[in-house]
């Protein structure tokens, strides 16, 4: 699965960029060919839309970005949506947990941090754009074009200025909750990153690098947690996940098996059917024939 951070990184043909320790701003238009893509990215990251229009997809929840609207996104997996005779111009900004505590510890005081709502589970959580915050955005765009690139102080005090703005707007309340709850982590749990992401068809490097951990300790702390392997725990966990969805939804088997997270419709209906003793599509008709939909 393409990793977009490692992916921004690598394509400086394309993608103007601005880097300070391991910040990176990126400025670039969306290449992206294929209507829809899976990615990941073991970076949080937030993307402010200049022009155009993307849809990101998590699970059944959908964020779709147009000109001036902005996402936090977490490290994960998602779906990314182009639209045809639509571009997606965007800045980017990637940082990590730790770079994110130490802004909220600094700044802490100025925060209203009383009556927030509950943490959100979402992956992924819409900013608020206000007017200094849009000024913000569109103020970082000249900095790319200059024959003298910014300082690496300036760069940083810009990021933490943009956490600052965005943390300090009543509207972004579901934002602020999400970062006070981690405040005092020092890793995300794993078994937070495995509920969100078991659904993407990700190897256990990849699940590992989301969770910032080795894979050697990654294995560790799934086995001490879950007391299974991680294979057998995500076929499991999929298979699942797909049974509620052939019972439930519209979507045909190939959908499902992608849903799912499998790697291909035969590799799912073989392991269906192993599981379940028959295939997604007979499983299916069955229910139906036992099931009809009533007519009110």
């Amino acid at each position: 699965m393409n990793n977009t951070y490692d992916f921004k990184v690598a394509r400086t043909d394309i993608i103007k960029q601005l880097t300070v320790k391991d910040l990176l701003i990126a400025y670039y238009k969306c290449p992206q060919v294929d209507k829809i893509v899976h990615v990941l990215s073991h970076y949080n990251e937030i993307a402010f839309t200049l022009s155009g229009k993307k849809t990101l997809h998590h699970r059944e929840k959908s964020w779709t970005l147009t000109d001036n609207t902005s996402v936090f996104v977490r490290r994960t997996a998602y779906k990314a949506e182009k639209y045809d005779f639509e571009g997606w111009e965007v800045l980017a900004f990637c940082f990590q947990d730790d770079f994110l505590r130490q802004v909220f510890r600094e700044y802490r005081q100025y925060l209203q941090l009383k009556n927030l709502p509950p943490p959100p589970s979402d992956m992924l959580i819409e900013i608020n754009v206000n007017e200094t915050t849009c000024a913000f955005f569109y103020g970082m765009v000249p900095y790319f074009s200059q024959k003298i690139p910014p300082s690496e102080n300036l760069l940083e005090l810009k990021f933490k200025e943009l956490l600052f703005n965005i943390l300090s707007d009543p509207a972004n309340a579901n934002l602020l909750a999400y970062v006070n709850s981690i405040d005092d982590q020092y890793k995300a749990p794993l078994w937070q990153v495995m509920e969100a992401n078991y659904t993407f068809n990700l190897v256990i490097e990849e699940f590992a690098r989301i969770a910032q951990r080795s894979v050697s300790t990654f294995k560790r702390e799934f086995h001490e947690y879950y007391h299974t392997t991680p294979g057998k725990w995500l076929t499991q966990k999929r298979l699942e996940y797909a049974k509620n969805l052939l019972d439930s939804s519209k979507k045909n088997v190939s959908e499902i098996a992608d849903e799912s997270g499998f790697e291909n419709l035969t590799h799912f209906s073989r392991i269906f059917k192993e599981k379940y003793g028959l295939s997604p599509t007979y499983y299916r008709k069955k229910q139906t024939m036992q099931f009809p939909k009533k007519n009110f």
